[in-house]
């Protein structure tokens, strides 16, 4: 975060010239402990230009303790038992303090806690983190720096540095895993010029390669691929070679397309269709069926369902944002917990039921994702460490 943006924002905001965008924005720097100094900064200058409020708080001690009653009623605390107090350093700021609550921002993280007890961690999006394992037991952690890893002879990462810790003699026709924790993510290249993307708490199983026999890949998690042609020769004729990903629930076959799989442990499987032609059936060759674009295949147990939706809402994850379509509360808490690396815990469990609509954006700090969740549901959230209390309000 660069000064100048924060005073920018901060300045925008009091003139009343920001875009709903840009108030997302300027909340998350506000909501940001890392930023208390910077923001303290601001609102005292802001204070400065409010004379007649200087000379009040030197000379009205009960109406700067209704001011302090004022902010203490108006701060949604960030635990029950917390004690909010101002320090000498704070009674400049207490009534821009004020200002800002009657406006609607977060500033619980600006006031200081005399109690001793220690402040709630920020809990941080994920970012770009995965493993690659061969079957030999070789294991190396790919940079956090980069953000894609191609696959071919040698490992490279797509600015065309090299992996470190795996010898190139070592890679072909081997069996690789890639492994993407919780708060993690990757993307992929692979040698036939196919791309898959893969989300938090995902592994992909892929043989690297062995030109006779058709793609296949094994997942478990959430990828997204982009899938090239590929031709193999047979005597004169070129046979257009399938490319199949296979999970514990289903087996995709397709030829040339892009496509979306969710297959976690505990959740139903869904394909979701973006553009070409897929065949999928159940892993024994059963209930074959195909996708058009913009359908989703659903399957639970053995039965496979279709139906139409809108695709891109499905593959927002890897542009930035969640994006929530009448889904229910406990797989869209699933999808923030494997992206936060965090744990849920349902006080109530009929509220895993409850129905959420929204695009809410993907590198937001959990703290403020959570706030708008608690807006437009009927749930509050309480976060002790790494867990996730959901109560009903």
């Amino acid at each position: 975060m660069q000064t100048s943006r924060f005073s920018e924002l901060f300045e925008g905001y009091l003139a009343d010239k920001l875009t709903p965008k840009e108030m997302l924005e300027l909340e998350g720097l506000i909501a940001d402990e890392n930023n208390a100094a910077q923001l303290r900064q601001l609102i005292g200058q802001e204070f400065k230009n409010e004379p007649t409020a200087v000379q009040q708080l030197d000379t009205d001690d009960n109406w700067l303790h209704g001011l302090e009653q004022k902010v203490l009623q108006t701060i949604q605390k960030p635990e029950p038992a917390k004690i909010i107090s101002f320090h000498n350093e704070w009674v400049r700021l207490v009534g821009t303090i004020v200002l800002l609550v009657g406006l609607g921002l977060t500033v619980r993280y600006l006031v200081d806690n005399d109690t001793g007890a220690p402040k709630q961690a920020t809990v941080l999006p994920g970012g770009n983190k995965a493993t690659i394992r061969l079957d030999d037991g070789t294991q190396v952690n790919l940079s956090e720096s980069q953000s894609e890893i191609v696959l071919g002879q040698q490992l490279a990462y797509a600015d065309g540095s090299l992996v470190q810790g795996i010898a190139a003699e070592n890679m072909s026709g081997r069996n690789m895993i890639i492994d993407v924790p919780k708060g993690g993510t990757y993307k992929i290249a692979l040698p036939d010029g196919s791309k898959v993307w893969l989300n938090a708490d995902s592994r992909l199983r892929y043989i690297v390669d062995r030109a006779d026999e058709a793609r296949n890949l094994e997942l478990e998690g959430e990828a997204y691929f982009e899938v090239a042609h590929r031709y193999r020769s047979k005597g004169k004729e070129k046979i257009l070679q399938p490319f199949v990903v296979r999970t514990p629930g289903q087996t995709i076959k397709v030829l040339g397309t892009s496509f979306n799989v969710t297959a976690y442990s505990g959740e139903p499987d869904r394909t979701t269709l973006i553009e070409g032609k897929v065949e999928l059936s159940l892993p024994d060759g059963a209930n074959r069926q195909y996708l058009k674009p913009n359908q989703q295949a659903l399957i639970q147990g053995r039965t496979i369902t279709i139906a139409d939706v809108e695709s891109s809402g499905f593959i927002s994850w890897k542009e930035g944002t969640f994006n929530f379509s009448d889904e229910s509360l406990d797989i869209m808490l699933n999808q923030v917990a494997r992206w936060y690396d965090i744990d849920v815990d349902f006080t109530d469990p009929s509220l895993k039921k409850l129905k959420f609509e929204g695009i809410v954006p993907r590198y937001e700090k959990l703290e403020s994702l959570l706030k708008i969740l608690e807006k437009t549901s009927d749930v509050r959230f309480e976060l002790k460490g790494r867990l996730l209390h959901v109560r009903k309000k």
